[in-house]
């Protein structure tokens, strides 16, 4: 191991490495705003959302595709974008480039709740430069970045109803997962087993009994990241008036 790179064949939770991957994070996050804000025109704004969205995107896509056709034996956990973190990542573009309110009210929740956890609590072995280390956290780091780009840049707010549609469709989304779960012998979303690093479904017990806490723990995790936002009268009224552009689906 190089002492200064700190290149490392394995993954370990709140090492130096790990450290260095979350402070990049907080940096590109606020340089991207930071440009979004500097544009003069909505226009500007959606073209920087849209270049920002899209590196953690087209990430994936490529290294997905490297694996399909280059690596044995082929995991399809790795390559399918049913982990909702991976499926998300690929609706962000679109969500910023038609600054899409709907996209965002329900992707708010499950990026700040969960995928958040996933970058402070990460399920991962390969240490860097192992490009499933480098996917794992350009996509996780995209995911908030893009999410807060809304917030900062679009000023898009959560709302309590938004609260209740993203609840229904993460749910809607969950029994979808178990069919492709039980279809293809993968485990999405963890709902065949937890992860292999600490996460607070350990709490739970093992399964089916982590699955009906983890239900608990999502509306724990989707109250906490509605608090900023919970008595902002303002941001409930412009939910409901916003300007027609700002209500793409």
């Amino acid at each position: 191991m190089h002492p200064i790179i700190l290149f490392s064949p394995d993954f370990h939770n709140y090492s130096s490495e790990h450290y260095i991957w979350l402070a990049i994070g907080v940096t590109s996050t606020l340089f991207w705003i930071w440009l979004g804000k500097k544009q003069s025109t909505e226009l500007g704004q959606q073209r920087i959302g849209l270049i920002q969205s899209l590196i953690p995107a087209l990430l994936w896509i490529v290294l997905s595709l490297y694996m399909i056709f280059f690596v044995r034996p082929l995991d399809l956990g790795l390559v399918l974008p049913f982990h909702a973190c991976y499926f998300i990542n690929l609706l962000l573009p679109f969500m910023l480039w038609q600054r899409s309110f709907f996209l965002f009210e329900i992707t708010y929740y499950m990026v700040m709740g969960g995928c958040i956890q996933a970058l402070l609590t990460p399920d991962l072995h390969f240490g860097f430069p192992h490009y499933i280390n480098f996917r794992y956290f350009v996509v996780h780091m995209g995911l908030a970045q893009s999410i807060l780009y809304a917030v900062f840049v679009y000023r898009f707010r959560p709302t309590w109803r938004s609260f209740g549609r993203a609840f229904l469709w993460i749910n809607i989304y969950f029994v979808f997962v178990l069919g492709i779960n039980y279809l293809l012998g993968t485990n999405f979303m963890y709902l065949r087993h937890k992860p292999n690093a600490p996460t607070l479904l350990d709490l739970f017990g093992e399964w089916p009994w982590y699955i009906v806490g983890g239900k608990f723990l999502c509306l724990m995790m989707f109250t906490l990241v509605m608090l900023p936002f919970a008595f902002d009268k303002k941001g409930e009224l412009n939910s409901k008036t916003a300007k027609p552009e700002n209500r793409k689906i």
